[in-house]
């Protein structure tokens, strides 16, 4: 323990990134990960923390189920989908069934060298980094193995410096950017699924080699739409919080633009100069905010 790096006494820092210290993962067992043998049916589902990672278990649970019906029996989401990085709640190479999904939000350089070697399959999912921040933000104040933050402003710029959970989120999204042609990796943005929910799951579908029925695809955008997925005792962590493990219900809006509740004009203006300064370059193009449409009776009114 006091070999450890420690960015807060809740995070230490190895390789760069930072880690929960109430986890039994220590930097010999994150560099162990390097060398575990990976499945050529294995799929990575990795998000930096707050970028739509429940959304997409939801998501890969459903189509695998409509592919590979009892593929994954009764259990809730996170056990079917369980952290490669984290042992807190789940071991990941118990025996499952294929094809395993694993979570992570490891970099690139931290995963098994054969994802790489054995071209396994990447989902990666990314999101406007100030939803990220203010997601990450309230997530810390429900997640018992982190720290509650003392307040926003001390938050923002923390989320800036890197030193939340798993680092910066702009070295994150560089580095699998950067990737593209080491990984088989498919990029999904949390704000196309909002705006198109349907056709992010046919594309999905189509890269991960399942050929469901129209009908099986309406199955798994209704069962993945933020109503039902609130309500779903499998995809809510609604048993992690029964143990206390959160401290609140972990899905709150899921909307884009939740930012602009937090954020002052001189918060916005300088997390867009430091957009600007570090991302730039990436061939990614980012929705900040969606307009949700108005009631009814103003679409029929003259």
């Amino acid at each position: 323990m006091d070999s450890l790096e420690y960015v807060t006494p809740y995070l230490f820092r190895h390789r760069g990134r930072n880690f929960l210290t109430k986890d039994i993962m220590r930097p010999k067992d994150l560099d162990a990960l390097l060398h575990v043998e990976i499945r050529p049916t294995d799929i990575f589902l990795i998000t930096y923390p707050k970028s739509g990672t429940v959304w997409m278990q939801q998501i890969l649970v459903q189509i695998m189920e409509a592919a590979l019906p009892g593929w994954g029996g009764d259990a809730t989401n996170r056990v079917k989908v369980p952290w490669l990085e984290e042992r807190t709640a789940d071991n990941p190479f118990r025996e499952r069934p294929d094809p395993r999904i694993f979570g992570s939000h490891l970099p690139p350089d931290m995963l098994p060298v054969q994802v790489k070697d054995k071209r396994i399959k990447v989902v990666y999912v990314w999101r406007n980094p100030k939803d990220v921040l203010v997601s990450l933000y309230h997530f810390a104040q429900s997640w018992v193995l982190l720290e509650t933050p003392e307040s926003f402003e001390g938050f923002y710029q923390q989320f800036l410096d890197g030193d939340v959970y798993m680092g910066s989120w702009f070295d994150h999204v560089r580095e699998y950017c950067a990737a593209q042609e080491e990984l088989d990796v498919h990029f999904v943005q949390f704000e196309e699924m909002l705006k198109d929910l349907r056709g992010e799951v046919v594309k999905l579908c189509a890269f991960l080699g399942k050929d469901l029925t129209d009908e099986a695809i309406d199955r798994v955008v209704e069962m993945s739409t933020f109503k039902n997925m609130k309500t779903d005792p499998k995809a809510n962590y609604k048993d992690l919080v029964e143990v206390h493990r959160y401290k609140t219900e972990t899905m709150r809006k899921g909307k884009a633009g939740d930012w602009k509740n937090l954020f002052t004009v001189a918060q916005n203006e300088h997390f867009d100069k430091v957009f600007k300064d570090r991302m730039s370059h990436l061939p990614l193009s980012f929705i900040w905010e969606i307009k949700e449409s108005p009631p009814l009776r103003e679409l029929t009114s003259t």
